[in-house]
């Protein structure tokens, strides 16, 4: 087998490993969605922080995303109560008014999604990194060089998969050890297969 065909043949294995390793575990570990946890609407306006609380929103003073002109508003109540409609209008003073706040519905679920994607990610960081070694040592101890070189490519890239979805939940000591020891173990296995 010409050596192009053999770099072909391992460039083709290692990327349809790493695509069928990350279908497999999206198809049979699901991840969290995020629209299973919070609402679509961020910003909803309960008028106060009882009010929201009691709906389990993150009441937020004197940050109105959307300010309303004072002046404006009280105008609405003023002809909504001359004309003698039976309308519900939020009246409010003009100090309630440049006090108010908003009320944040998606704070406490976001929170809560974090935590699961968190633990999924995590998950699917050890799953991925195991087979990756696994896989680089099988590739390793093979004697059919395309093949070999696939598995082992496979391996790497199943392994960065992992690292990167976990990679923002890790502390920087964190990081560090695994690149160490990703680190150690290609050098290791580098070293072998070369000497041989």
């Amino acid at each position: 087998m010409g050596k192009f065909k053999i770099i072909i043949l391992a460039v083709a294995i290692a990327i349809i490993f790493a695509l069928f390793i990350g279908f497999g575990i999206s198809t049979f570990y699901k991840a969290p969605k995020y629209e299973d946890f919070c609402k679509n609407e961020r910003v909803i306006s309960y008028g106060t922080q009882e009010a929201c609380e009691k709906n389990r929103g993150r009441w937020n003073e004197n940050v109105p995303e959307k300010p309303i002109p004072v002046l404006e508003t009280q105008l609405l109540c003023n002809k909504a109560y001359e004309s003698g409609k039976n309308v519900t209008l939020n009246c409010q003073t003009k100090e309630q008014l440049e006090s108010r706040g908003y009320c944040d519905m998606n704070f406490y679920c976001n929170q809560e999604f974090q935590k699961v994607n968190e633990v999924y990610n995590r998950n699917v960081f050890i799953v991925t990194s195991g087979i990756g070694i696994i896989i680089l040592i099988v590739g390793f101890s093979l004697n059919v060089m395309g093949v070999s070189a696939g598995l082992m490519g496979g391996g790497i890239l199943t392994f960065l998969y992992g690292t990167i979805r976990f990679w923002n939940d890790l502390p920087d000591y964190g990081r560090f050890i695994i690149l160490g020891i990703a680190l150690a173990i290609l050098i290791w296995l580098g070293y072998k297969k070369l000497s041989r």
